[in-house]
């Protein structure tokens, strides 16, 4: 084990601008992060000549802003097989322009080479999986880009390209599980693909998984992505075969419950220099034949923050970071793999920072404070779940916040996190019946911020059971009409 690690070492490139401990503050200053990423520096090539489309969409390109925006995929994505070199997209065909949906669908199962130029928010009527074929790129225009109620499929194709826009808003109100017949709305789903890169994308608050790589998939590279709000973040499997390789890098994972992510019989999972906090159930998982090789991740308030489970595989962990973290913490198995490429790896104490400074697309993804959020289950609030209402309020928010439930049955692990400070959750009608709050099992409502308060609600279980199913381990956390059913609270 020790000649394989030193032997990973010398593919390993460190950034020479970076230093352990380097904060939001450091990075401004060495020129790393600028308020102005709305507006990013460019390759300097006129409009139309770079075959990529990094230009027309108004990328920065060259390593860019904070060393995030490389002109091609670190990672498995890079590697040449399967008859490629790397993946590049549409690099080379036509680049086209996608304002409406229609658009967007056309140009998505279009038999072409194309480089798609995505426009402003395209919101679909009724949830779709779009059908994607090979050799295509999806490139945001400049910040603010969107698709709304809709996800992408991939199923036996190869050399796709996504960056720089938002996947939001195709959650089904009530199934926070994903299990409903109709709920298969994944923002990716990937079959039988290979050379797939995603990039500095934020998904959000969808159906079933946020992206699923599936069936015998290869050669798949996500970075500098964000994942939130939402319960299955990342899935990996759905197969016996050990063939997938996959590399997660520089990825911002947060406020999700499972997946997070889940890799099932890999043939190499390279997971590096990632960020998950608030994370309800476990946060990166190896199953059964995975070859896991987990380096400079900072986990952050996470439950079994790093596990390998099932017969057969490994796991090989190192200069992973674990703040307030309960439960697995990664015990090492076997010997992983060798990693085909070079890669830059961020000191884990940077990770944090960075990632929050670059992740997800231009111009960010953290929320605006608002004063009240409301939460319905039939489409007339600001969100339709409890966990979206919490993520959508700023880390160490400075005022108070009032998440104003109207009436239902929130089926759900809701969680009010430690950052999350003076909360109040309550129901809207001031009767604690009209607004349930309810789990398959353990927990339904942990409120682990100081100053939160609790209103006019009830908590409890699917079915009876000997333990808590309300939880507050805050400070100061006050209680008012709240009903407490199939379990006790503490």
């Amino acid at each position: 084990m020790l000649e394989m690690r030193d032997a990973q070492k010398l593919n390993i490139r460190r950034r020479s601008l970076l230093t352990a401990g380097l904060a939001a503050g450091t990075l401004a200053s060495a020129g790393l992060f600028s308020p102005a990423m709305a507006a990013p520096a460019t390759d300097g090539a006129p409009s139309g000549v770079d075959p990529h489309g990094w230009d027309e969409a108004g990328l920065p390109v060259n390593r860019g802003s904070g060393g995030s925006w490389t002109p091609a995929p670190e990672g498995f994505a890079g590697v040449a097989s399967h008859g490629r070199d790397g993946t590049t997209g549409g690099a080379g065909g036509r680049l086209v322009h996608a304002r409406t949906p229609e658009e967007l669908r056309a140009f998505a199962k279009s038999p072409e080479a194309l480089v798609v130029i995505l426009h402003g928010t395209l919101e679909f009527i009724q949830y779709e999986k779009l059908t994607v074929t090979s050799n295509k790129s999806f490139l945001g225009a400049g910040a603010g880009v969107a698709v709304v109620n809709a996800g992408f499929k991939l199923v036996n194709v190869a050399n796709i390209v996504f960056r720089n826009f938002t996947l939001r808003d195709s959650y089904i109100p009530g199934d926070f599980v994903g299990k409903r017949p109709d709920n298969d709305r994944d923002g990716i789903q990937m079959d039988t693909s290979t050379h797939v890169w995603v990039d500095h994308m934020h998904f959000t608050r969808l159906g079933d998984g946020l992206v699923d790589i599936r069936k015998d998939c290869d050669n798949v590279t996500l970075s500098w992505n964000v994942f939130s709000d939402h319960n299955k973040a990342l899935g990996e499997g759905w197969t016996q075969n050990v063939i997938t390789r996959v590399t997660l890098h520089h990825n911002w994972i947060r406020n999700t419950h499972q997946r997070n992510a889940s890799l099932d019989n890999t043939a190499a999972s390279h997971v590096y220099n990632n960020y998950l906090e608030n994370i309800s159930s476990y946060g990166m998982l190896g199953r059964n034949a995975a070859l896991l090789l987990v380096e400079g991740n900072y986990f952050r308030d996470v439950r079994n923050p790093l596990h390998h489970q099932g017969p057969g595989g490994a796991l090989v962990a190192r200069d992973n970071v674990f703040e307030d973290c309960t439960g697995n913490t990664g015990q090492e198995r076997g010997s992983a793999f060798h990693v085909p490429y070079s890669y830059d790896l961020t000191p884990t104490k940077a990770v944090p920072a960075l990632v929050r400074a670059f992740g997800g697309p231009l111009a960010g993804t953290e929320p605006a404070l608002r004063d009240v959020i409301t939460v319905a289950l039939d489409g007339t609030g600001d969100f339709a779940s409890i966990r979206a209402a919490v993520g959508a309020i700023p880390a160490n928010n400075p005022r108070a916040v009032t998440v104003l439930l109207q009436p239902g049955i929130y089926h759900e692990p809701a969680v009010i996190w430690g950052d999350r400070r003076n909360i109040t959750l309550a129901g809207a009608t001031g009767n604690a019946e009209d607004v349930i709050l309810t789990n398959s099992e353990g927990v339904t409502l942990l409120v682990a911020a100081d100053g939160s308060a609790l209103r006019d609600l009830t908590v409890t279980s699917d079915t009876p059971q000997s333990g808590h199913v309300l939880l507050v381990t805050g400070i100061g956390v006050s209680r008012t009409n709240v009903a407490v059913l199939n379990g006790t609270s503490g």
